[in-house]
């Protein structure tokens, strides 16, 4: 009866660390998974801030964007206002940009990601 007692108490001992075993590496995967979702999360706001860039750059050149979309390569000299208020609102956008991507950096090394 003791041998069956003890073997009980072995086989619930196994299964405990077992469990033990597995809750770190589902919390180790969680993590992984969380890492890599703000890595893509952060990559695609680099894919739109390049996009916007591009954007910026079209207008203020000339072109619109819409009317590139439609077929229409025309150039139209920006007024110096607009030229003005594109460049003000590039810089913020840049401003913008430069304290996400402190953010990132800062939240991947406190992942310990390098």
């Amino acid at each position: 009866m003791k041998i069956i007692i003890v073997i009980i108490f072995l086989a619930l001992i196994g299964y405990i660390l077992e469990q033990r075993r597995h809750i770190k590496f589902l919390e180790k995967v969680n993590f992984n998974q969380q890492t890599r979702h703000i890595m893509e999360s952060h990559e695609v706001y680099l894919l739109k801030h390049q996009i916007g860039t591009y954007v910026y750059s079209l207008e203020t050149l000339g072109y619109s964007q819409d009317n590139i979309n439609k077929g229409d390569y025309t150039k139209h000299e920006p007024s110096p206002e607009k030229l003005q208020a594109l460049q003000e609102e590039f810089q913020k956008e840049e401003r913008i940009y430069r304290s996400k991507n402190i953010q990132f950096e800062t939240e991947l090394e406190l992942r310990g990601v390098e």
